[in-house]
């Protein structure tokens, strides 16, 4: 067996790339679980809603209150 001197520097540098890699390797394990079901199906139903559900928590929906509203929001668009 072999033993090997490194630097505390380069431990560092090496374990925040790991950390780093670990991050990404979740939001892209993320990504590949959240993919879509088929379209129509009940599985893509509940997962539309959640996704829809997500979006308005995040503040990202629109509210309209009335027709004049809805009447500015598509000459908006």
């Amino acid at each position: 067996m072999q033993t090997i001197t490194v630097s505390s520097k380069t431990i560092d540098e090496i374990l925040a790339r790991l950390e780093k890699l670990t991050r990404e390797v979740r939001v892209i394990k993320n990504k590949i679980l959240e993919e879509e079901p088929p379209y129509g199906s009940d599985e893509w139903w509940e997962w539309s809603d959640k996704k829809a559900l997500k979006s308005i928590r995040e503040g990202k929906g629109t509210l309209i209150k009335n027709k004049k509203e809805l009447d500015r929001f598509f000459k908006s668009l």
